[in-house]
This record gives structure tokens, C-alpha cells and sequence, in this order.
């Protein structure tokens, strides 16, 4: 059954109000792998309070409004997160109050047989109004096209034609999926080897969101190493799952279009793609 456009463009998301913990960025660090070399001084700062630096992807695990699919009439059963977006106003403040809104701006037709795809934005902010972070995220709804809605909009997005600039490669913990949940997302696919095998995996996949993570683990290792907090904006797209304990190599560019990478594991899995990032 097709989705109720006006439902979903109206829904009304919850508000969280929130504040991060010395504790929580540790966590979220962790969870990407950071301080697997505790003598490493770059990651000791996401994973050590003294002089602590909140990595600049954990926008994407605050301020989660919850499992509203259902509740805005979609097929959560046959739901993937597709892409993600990350633009950073400014670092994530500790011991601060923060708000997240959510809204849906974007939502697109791609027929009956292939379904839908729906942008969410999700913007955090302090209790002045100040923005921290404004994020999209793009879930692909495989069980709810043809409702008569336009087409999405094409990613002009193309592989460069040449050598990278640089080649990043960054193990995952065989623990990771384990370590990341505690950072908010607990769905059991991610423990679960039973779950995992139910709906299709060999085992445990590791979070879209902890790939996306590793991304901006890459570009700050390949072009600002000394300065995580230059990386204001990071984006891409999810085509394949990671497991646990798989290692992931980042294939990165620097040219007139911006800083541009993939990932892949092993010789041709790319389980990242349409990978851009800004620095400033």
C-alpha cells in the first residue's frame, strides 16, 4: 500500500533536549575504533579527558527523535538508511543543554516496484538558539513507491579518473558493533547473531552510521591530521554493509570539486560511495 504523502511531510517529530557527556564523546570515539593505539596523541584526545575533543561526526548518534517510521505510516520492515549528510556549525559543547528538531524536506516517488526516498533533517542547537549541527538523512523506502510523487533528484557525484590523493586504511574492531550501539542506536541486528542471520547477514553488521563515522576519520587523517576540528561537512552514500572486524580503505581526492572519497573493503566491495567533505 502506498504511502500517505501528507502524512509523512507533516509528521511531527519529537524535540529531545539533551546534554553530552565527557563520557558520551568517549564512548562515541571508541566506538569508531579511536585509541585502539593508546600512545597515538591524535587519538588520545577523543578518548581522554584531559583537553578533550568531541570527534566532529558524533552529531549523527545525538538527538535521535526514535523509531517514528510506523507512526508516520511507512514500511519499517523494508526500510534502509541510504545516505547521510553532516554540516558542522560548530564543535558539539560538553555539559551544555541541546535541542534536536527534526523535519521531513524531502520525498520522492521512484514507482510501485522500486520504491521511495525520504530526506530527513535534523538540526541541533543550543538553548540560545545557536546552531551546533544540521544533518540529512536519506532512507530508502523500498515498500512504499507509487504514490504519485516526483522523481529524486540525481547525484552528480562521478569517481575521479585518476590516481588518489591518498589511501587511508583503518581496521574495525571485531567489538565494534558492540562498543557503538551503547552510543544510541540498540537495534539487535547489530548484536543479535540470530537476528543478523533472520533477516539475511552472516552475522552482526556494523552501523551505517559508525561507517559514516570512519569516513571522517579518513579525510581528517588524509588532509587535516593535526586539526579534526577543520572538517565541517561530511556526506556519502551506504551500498553495501560492514562487518565487524572487516577493514575498510578509503580511496581519497583533492581537486576543484572538493575533497571526495569512497570506501570499500576488500578489492572491489565498496560499501561507500559519493563521499564529500569540506574543510575549513
Amino acid at each position: 500500500m502506498p504511502l500517505d504523502p501528507e502524512r509523512v511531510r507533516t509528521y511531527d517529530f519529537p524535540a529531545p533536549r539533551f546534554e553530552v557527556t565527557e563520557k558520551d564523546a568517549m564512548l562515541y570515539a571508541l566506538g569508531l575504533g579511536i585509541g585502539s593505539d593508546p600512545l597515538d596523541p591524535r587519538q588520545l584526545r577523543h578518548v581522554y579527558e584531559k583537553a578533550l575533543a568531541v570527534f566532529p561526526t558524533m552529531p549523527v548518534v545525538l538527538g535521535s527523535p526514535g523509531p517514528w517510521f510506523a507512526d508516520a505510516g511507512l514500511d519499517f520492515r523494508k526500510l534502509v538508511h541510504g545516505a547521510q549528510a553532516l554540516h558542522l556549525e560548530r564543535p558539539v559543547p560538553l555539559g551544555t543543554p541541546l535541542t534536536s528538531t527534526s523535519r521531513v524536506v524531502g520525498l520522492y516517488d521512484k514507482g510501485a516496484e522500486k520504491g521511495a526516498v525520504c530526506d530527513v533533517e535534523r538540526v541541533i542547537a543550543d538553548q540560545d538558539g545557536t546552531v551546533v549541527a544540521r544533518m540529512v538523512a536519506t532512507y530508502a523506502l523500498r515498500g512504499d513507491g507509487g504514490f504519485g510523487g516526483e522523481a529524486p533528484p540525481r547525484d552528480a557525484w562521478t569517481l575521479p579518473e585518476r590516481a588518489p590523493d591518498a589511501e587511508i586504511v583503518l581496521p574495525t574492531l571485531p567489538q565494534a558493533a558492540l562498543i557503538y550501539r551503547l552510543s544510541g542506536d540498540m537495534n539487535p541486528l547489530h548484536a543479535d547473531p540470530e537476528r543478523a542471520r533472520a533477516v539475511g547477514f552472516e552475522r552482526p553488521i556494523l552501523h551505517g552510521l559508525c561507517t559514516f563515522g570512519m569516513m571522517g576519520r579518513a579525510v581528517i587523517e588524509a588532509f587535516c591530521p593535526d586539526d579534526p576540528g577543520a572538517l565541517n561537512a561530511l556526506s556519502g552514500r551506504f551500498t553495501r554493509p560492514v562487518y565487524p572486524g572487516d577493514t575498510l580503505s578509503v580511496s581519497l581526492w583533492k581537486d576543484d570539486a572538493g575533497h571526495l572519497f569512497e570506501a570499500r573493503t576488500g578489492a572491489d566491495n565498496v560499501v561507500f560511495t559519493g563521499g564529500r567533505a569540506s574543510l575549513g
